[in-house]
């Protein structure tokens, strides 16, 4: 065939483990083309006919167009990439490029024909060295932002860890990027026990490899290099000497789900000033995480709130007032000191933003609509999903009163005279 373009799995590196459609496309290239490591792996292989053209981490997109390029000269090229070739590898970006050219296999003189070859991806090669870890639902997910915002990965991670499922972390950290993981690993900790069983699989199936079993609350980021695949284990995954498994069924089912007649949505039988208003009362926040950004005495006041209730407050800000610090000696409060970052707010269950920048709050705003999670914002009442009451406690009742127009102060005004009458029942 003319103008062929292969892209080809290697596999995670062990040259058994490449199939023979995967050697016979190799071996009957005239160009074979990948990642200087990847390279390495089939250089037994290669023949001094071939032209082999080695380019650098970083460089796909380059990669793929001249792959496509010399394809489209009429060349046999033959593009390579370890483990499949379709999971986080070189499809991706060649198909990136095919579509930028809007390219139809065929269509054109000048349109090479694209091949794949599937393999053995990281993931499955781990998965058989550790047992049956991924014998239920499973997610892999890339930790690396360099191409996708770190608000969107860490919204994964989180829908990940509600939902229970295995995890694969691929690319979890590196030299420039070593605080992605820490940020993965507290996310999923709200989710899940410490003591759910983590693997650190490096360089499967290659002379060096090392399987390392841990826990969620144990796991050393530092152990953990680009070359490792983090696998962390759901609410049933268990330990079997050194190796993994995950039972196919649970044997703990809880009915969360119901069904029923759809009812008629009603109207509140109030002015249109309170259309969209529905007062509630949360009775299970204790130990439930909030976030607070701020470090004002706004965020004070958030933050005292929520500790009266027992909530498990995290504060994000690089300076704080003398009164949160107390909290934070005390061992109240976890305090993250820098300003909020994307991701910040992920495994919340009530987010706060309280900083004295608008431009921050609203992205805050942003990011809790995105994740579904409640968000109170103090600059901006339109962008909150809830407001706070003005509340009183006495003999057994707890009064709160909210307004329309968001008037703290009013509400204020109507609590007190509230408490000023002799009998409230």
């Amino acid at each position: 065939m003319n103008k062929l373009l292969t892209l080809i799995s290697l596999g995670p590196g062990g040259l058994e483990y490449l199939p023979p459609i995967a050697r016979q496309a190799i071996e009957s290239a005239e160009i074979v083309i990948g990642y200087r490591l990847y390279l390495d792996f089939i250089r037994p292989m290669l023949s001094p006919t071939q032209t082999v053209i080695e380019s650098a981490l970083g460089e796909e997109m380059d990669r793929a167009n001249r792959a496509i390029d010399l394809a489209a000269k009429g060349k046999r090229v033959a593009l390579v990439s370890s483990g499949d070739v379709g999971i986080y590898a070189m499809a991706g970006p060649v198909y990136e490029a095919l579509r930028a050219r809007n390219w139809q296999t065929g269509d054109r003189l000048d349109s090479p024909e694209v091949q794949v070859i599937p393999g053995i991806s990281a993931l499955q090669a781990a998965a058989a060295q550790l047992g049956a870890p991924m014998a239920h639902d499973f997610c892999a997910i890339s930790l690396s932002d360099l191409h996708t915002d770190w608000a969107v990965i860490a919204r994964r991670i989180d829908a990940a860890g509600r939902g229970d499922f295995v995890i694969a972390f691929f690319n979890p950290r590196s030299r420039e990027r070593d605080w992605q993981l820490v940020e993965a690993q507290r996310i999923l900790l709200l989710h899940r026990s410490p003591d759910t069983p983590v693997a650190l699989a490096r360089s499967v199936t290659r002379p060096e490899e090392q399987i390392t079993l841990t826990t969620l609350g144990a796991l050393d980021v530092t152990q953990v290099d680009m070359f490792t695949l983090v696998i962390i284990g759901n609410s049933q995954t268990a330990r079997l000497g050194g190796q993994l498994a995950t039972p196919r069924g649970y044997t703990v089912r809880s009915p969360d789900t119901c069904t029923g007649t759809p009812v008629r949505r009603g109207t509140d039988e109030t002015d249109d000033g309170n259309r969209g208003n529905y007062p509630i009362t949360f009775t299970t926040l204790r130990n439930a995480p909030a976030v607070v950004v701020g470090g004002g005495p706004v965020a004070e006041r958030k933050t005292r709130g929520l500790l009266a209730a027992g909530a498990r407050v995290r504060l994000i800000a690089p300076q704080i007032t003398s009164v949160l610090r107390k909290h934070i000696e005390a061992g109240e409060v976890e305090w993250v000191a820098r300003p909020y970052r994307a991701g910040d707010v992920m495994g919340a269950r009530l987010a706060f933003a309280a900083t004295n920048d608008r431009a921050v709050n609203a992205a805050i705003a942003r990011e809790c609509r995105a994740a579904g999670i409640p968000v109170n914002v103090a600059d901006s009442s339109a962008e909150c999903a809830f407001t706070l009451p003005a509340v009183a406690r006495r003999d057994g009742l707890t009064i709160a009163v909210s307004t329309a127009e968001h008037d703290p102060s009013r509400a204020a005004r109507v609590r007190d005279r509230l408490l000023q009458l002799d009998d409230l029942g």
